[in-house]
């Protein structure tokens, strides 16, 4: 898979100090090639051209790349190495990125490993995202064929004993297809139910021989196609619910995303929340007094991981960070909790801001669109995990 590093950009991004060398390391830039615009739909050009202008001051080294026989998969590792910049802003959202913060030196290369999948190449190795549209669920339901490995024959069953209802008249299941045919698409077929073999194959071939299309478009259009989309994905979930249990629509969609995981092997790369984000304090053991802190809250993410979220209520990239135990006695709120977070049943004049502790904190997620980002935090609260919005603004990456 042909298309290095589309996140690589993730550990670097705008304004930054200066630090010379005179060593010699290729650029970053040179990892991205045109092809990498195959799994990004045009709708997020604002990241690929944020990528862009992000690696051209980062370089590498030790690079070592395997690519899977389906071509849908890959794995790097290598050093970056950031000569000339190593703090970072996330937008205009006041998030910074900071690489080797405590270093004197901090072109001290970054080892960093990382994965990218897209699953979808395995099946289609021609597929052309722009061409994916979440709420065709026709071209959807396509695509669900081909990535459960369903056939002709078994698709026709699947028609047969789901949407066939009985019939008071004494006519076979395989008549009363007939009949649909007949009726919907002007399709006549005959077979010998009793002494054919391949009754369904027959089946297959003659309606494709009427209609120049496969028989699983010919019966979506009979009894899956609506007016009512709602109507229609309810009759796309109901097919697929006993291939993939769940979510069949939502499967296909994580099929067709990009996604890429880059696990940092040391606390190499700080992220910095912003004050007016969440209010940081400790509490004086002897006086019970709160202590606000003077700095920022600074985490250390293990592993990264992005994916291209494409469905029909959202379209965005999104980051997960997955942070490392750690034994902070300092607890937060957040200072907007109670607008962006709905209470099952209290008003918001009848809460209070939660106080959490910063080593209970497990996971913050950015979700990036070209004009907003949102950020959730995942922490543990009495026992649980608690999935919580602590920022949604205006952002722009460029």
């Amino acid at each position: 898979m042909k298309k290095t590093l589309l996140i690589a950009g993730l550990l670097v991004a705008f304004t930054a100090s200066a630090q010379n060398t005179n060593r010699y390391y290729p650029s970053l830039k040179n990892l991205l090639s045109d092809s990498m615009n195959k799994q990004m739909p045009a709708d997020f050009n604002y990241y690929d051209t944020w990528i862009r202008n992000v690696v051209q001051a980062v370089f590498y080294k030790d690079l070592q790349h395997t690519v899977s026989t389906r071509n849908d998969a890959s794995f790097d590792a290598m050093g970056l190495i950031f000569k000339r910049q190593n703090t970072f802003k996330v937008g205009n959202s006041g998030f910074e990125l900071i690489v080797n913060k405590d270093k004197p030196d901090f072109s001290t290369p970054v080892n960093i490993q990382m994965e990218q999948k897209f699953r979808i190449l395995a099946y289609q190795p021609n597929f052309d995202p722009n061409s994916y549209d979440p709420k065709d669920y026709k071209k959807k339901y396509d695509l669900g064929l081909l990535i459960l490995n369903l056939s002709e024959e078994q698709v026709i069953a699947e028609f047969i004993n789901r949407y066939i209802s009985e019939s008071k008249e004494k006519k076979t299941a395989i008549q009363r297809l007939a009949d649909d045919l007949k009726k919907e698409a002007k399709v006549k077929i005959a077979v010998d139910e009793k002494n054919d073999s391949s009754l369904l194959k027959t089946i297959a071939i003659q309606i494709y021989q009427q209609t120049n299309k496969y028989a699983s478009d010919v019966l979506y259009d009979i009894y899956l196609k609506t007016n009512d989309p709602k109507k229609e994905a309810q009759n796309f979930a109901g097919f697929f619910r006993k291939y993939h249990p769940g979510d069949p629509s939502g499967y296909i969609d994580e099929v067709v995303g990009y996604e890429a995981t880059i696990a940092i092997p040391k606390t190499e790369v700080s992220v910095i929340i912003p004050k007016e984000v969440l209010e940081v304090f400790t509490i004086n053991p002897k006086t019970n007094a709160t202590i606000l802190a003077e700095s920022t809250l600074e985490v250390k993410p293990r592993q990264i991981e992005m994916k291209t979220i494409i469905t029909a209520k959202k379209k965005c990239v999104q980051f997960t960070l997955t942070l490392p135990k750690n034994n902070s006695d300092a607890s937060f709120k957040v200072l907007k909790e109670i607008a962006l977070n709905k209470h099952a049943f209290l008003k918001p004049n009848q809460r209070t801001l939660t106080t959490l502790k910063v080593a209970d904190i497990k996971k913050l997620i950015f979700s990036i669109t070209d004009k907003e980002i949102e950020v959730e935090m995942i922490a543990r609260y009495e026992n649980n995990d608690w999935n919580f919005i602590i920022m949604k603004q205006p952002c722009s990456l460029n």
